[in-house]
């Protein structure tokens, strides 16, 4: 296969004037109310015979994944979020990456809304959305290792979202881990800043609603680069923000 046939593959015949890159940004509306269902989820997982402080990673975005699918887009449980406005909500499907060259890239969670237009918009469809991507971070998942080299690293090397503005990491955090004692100090180190090719550190959202919580932790911010190069000459990729949501799962 060649070099050309193997970044069209993942088109699936999409002429290069259909769609554009990147995808328009996700309103921030959007963001906030995907982290509220998130935050109704885990106020729901709760009251069930689960226990968050001890479960591994699977069993909690399994978990997490059917409360928000099976409950919350089928009951409205949180205004705006039904299904006449998202789509079915995907755990661990198979994307490829930028390239095409990886076939089955497997984000934890991926949230489409539905595109109730007559026209079909100039994008990829099946990119288009918000992609999560959820570590456990506590005293055996150190945030740099975990969270940041083996979770945000996939944003920005575009195997993830790589035709979107903005992706979500999702921390299950315990035994005390936060952001700014944590988080902030694993991506400050000069050998990260150079790896997640950062060009702004976490910082909080100016969105009152993206507040913190009894049970979550401001919504904060990261913004990074991205050197690759999108398929069929879309040229070089944009810089991508990475919104932090931390729930605690003590």
């Amino acid at each position: 296969m060649s070099t050309s046939e193997t970044a069209g593959f993942f088109t699936l015949g999409v002429p290069p004037d259909r769609y554009d890159l990147p995808h328009p940004p996700l309103a921030p509306s959007v963001l906030l109310l995907i982290r509220l269902v998130m935050l109704r989820a885990f106020e729901l997982l709760r009251e069930k015979p689960l226990n968050l402080a001890a479960a591994q990673e699977d069993q909690v975005t399994t978990a997490l994944r059917s409360t928000i699918e099976n409950n919350l887009r089928q009951s409205g449980d949180v205004p705006g979020f039904n299904r006449r406005t998202f789509e079915t909500v995907i755990r661990q499907g198979g994307w490829a990456n930028y390239d095409g060259k990886s076939l089955n890239k497997s984000p934890d969670l991926f949230f489409k809304l539905r595109d109730d237009e007559t026209e079909p918009r100039p994008v990829l469809s099946e990119h288009d959305g918000l992609f999560i991507e959820a570590k456990p971070v506590d005293a055996t998942h150190a945030v740099g290792s975990t969270y940041c080299d083996d979770g945000l690293i996939r944003f920005v090397r575009g195997d993830y979202a790589w035709a979107m503005q903005e992706a979500m990491m999702l921390a299950y955090a315990r035994n005390g881990r936060t952001i700014k004692r944590f988080l902030l100090l694993a991506m400050s180190a000069a050998q990260r800043m150079s790896t997640l090719q950062t060009q702004q550190l976490p910082t909080p959202t100016t969105m009152e609603v993206a507040g913190s919580t009894p049970a979550a932790e401001a919504v904060f911010m990261s913004r990074h680069e991205r050197t690759f190069q999108w398929p069929q000459g879309k040229g070089q990729a944009t810089p991508i923000d990475i919104f932090h949501v931390w729930c605690l799962c003590d």
